[in-house]
């Protein structure tokens, strides 16, 4: 979702698929790496006064240094002066994050209706792409391009870009350009027509009220798991990663001076769900959507409150954000290499619990895990699987190993295992002796 400090709308209605999704690594280079992040603003990230460069270049230091102390990895500034790019890159190779560039108009950030056709779009935006390739190419700081957002499925623009996009994998290899799509139409038509290396969608389900999206836990679960399939479903069929941009944020749309709430604040239990149900339905990345917002509201437009607050505090949703990203350093490298496994090789009978479990398949060794989410935000909660003792699901010296706790689980020990609220895990299924000689971390 397109947003600014300065210019906002409010729309009301950002570490897999059957059996193959991203290719981990090989051709593809956004394929080894599981960004886990947040979109911020590309010009004033904090939403402070900023006077000069000076002042700019230290923001920028303090935001990557500020990611990195929560333990993420990324950054997708948008509505960005690509002037400004270069401190952003500085700033990141300094705190180890890597950056995902949007514009904020023509020739960076694109538009169908900005271009009378694709010849006028190749004229206008191509030469702007080939002068930032030739520049940037080689910063290692730098991730993807992103192009554009939240856009309706016009075929000759989708065109357009896979025209751009495959002459910038000449220009600049090692950083493919992207795009965020809010609809799975898009999605499929973008996987069609540009084979993108990453699909990205961005899905933000706690509404303050039913009146303009779903109510309730079932409603909420509902909208972002089968967002989810639908992507990773059209990132199949280009073995691609598929990235999902969550909420971190709150909105307040003002109408001369009065406000009415958007989307809520998601609990800090509703923040670590949201990244461990993309996991578990395949994602292989996840950003926040919003960083910071506006200080104060105005009179008219949108108040977006992020994880910063107003005033620049941590909110309890960022902490929980730092969490989540320290235990997904570990499992990153792991969860790039996972696909979802078909029914038939599934370990789950069925779930008693608010806690599901899918199982996954290692693409390079055929090892299996399952990953169980508890899809309760508000209360721990047995993890309660049943699970398939019989040929082609589970052997009788097979078990469960939590690769959380190491802790190892039978038929009847698992269903008193417990998840926290909003909480994930992934096990190790297998024997006790390929337990021990499986690599531990």
């Amino acid at each position: 979702m397109r947003r600014s400090a300065t210019t906002v709308c409010v729309w009301l209605p950002v570490f897999l698929a059957p059996a193959t999704v991203a290719a981990s690594g090989g051709d593809n280079p956004l394929g080894s790496f599981f960004p886990y992040g947040v979109y911020a603003g590309g010009g004033n990230p904090e939403n402070t006064p900023v006077k000069d460069e000076a002042e700019r270049r230290a923001m920028y230091d303090r935001v990557c240094k500020d990611l990195a102390q929560h333990h993420m990895n990324c950054v997708w500034p948008n509505n960005l002066n690509f002037s400004s790019l270069p401190m952003w890159l500085e700033a990141a190779r300094r705190h180890g994050i890597r950056v995902i560039p949007q514009g904020g108009g023509p020739p960076a950030f694109v538009r169908a209706k900005w271009f009378k056709g694709k010849e006028d779009f190749a004229r206008r935006v191509e030469p702007f792409y080939k002068a930032l390739a030739e520049k940037h190419r080689h910063d290692p700081a730098l991730l993807a391009w992103s192009l554009t957002e939240e856009n309706r499925p016009t075929e000759w623009f989708y065109e357009a870009i896979a025209d751009l996009t495959r002459k910038m994998a000449q220009w600049d290899p090692k950083h493919p350009v992207i795009t965020l799509d809010n609809k799975a139409p898009t999605a499929w038509l973008n996987a069609r027509i540009v084979r993108p290396k990453a699909l990205s969608r961005d899905v933000y389900v706690f509404f303050a009220d039913g009146r303009n999206g779903p109510v309730g836990p079932i409603g909420y679960r509902s909208l972002l798991t089968r967002e989810c399939q639908r992507f990773r479903e059209a990132a199949a069929q280009i073995d691609a990663p598929y990235w999902i941009m969550g909420q971190g944020m709150k909105i307040t749309g003002y109408r001369a001076g009065k406000g009415r709430a958007a989307y809520r604040y998601p609990t800090p239990e509703e923040i670590r769900w949201q990244v461990w149900t993309s996991i578990q339905e395949g994602a292989k990345g996840f950003f926040y959507f919003y960083y910071r917002g506006q200080p104060k509201p105005r009179e008219s437009g949108e108040f977006i409150e992020g994880l910063r607050g107003a005033t620049g505090e941590e909110t309890p949703q960022y902490r929980m954000a730092g969490e989540v990203g320290r235990l997904l350093k570990s499992l990153a490298p792991l969860l790039l290499q996972l696909d979802v496994a078909p029914p038939h090789r599934s370990v789950v009978y069925w779930e008693n619990t608010p806690v599901t479990g899918q199982t996954f398949i290692h693409r390079k060794t055929g090892q299996r895990f399952l990953i169980a989410v508890n899809h309760d935000c508000a209360k721990a909660q047995p993890v309660g699987i049943e699970l398939g003792y019989w040929p082609g699901m589970l052997a009788k010296d097979q078990k469960l190993f939590d690769l959380r706790t190491d802790k190892p689980y039978d038929y009847a020990s698992i269903k008193s295992a417990m998840l926290l609220p909003g909480d994930g895990t992934v096990y190790f299924v297998g024997t006790e002796g390929a337990w021990q000689a499986y690599p531990k971390r």
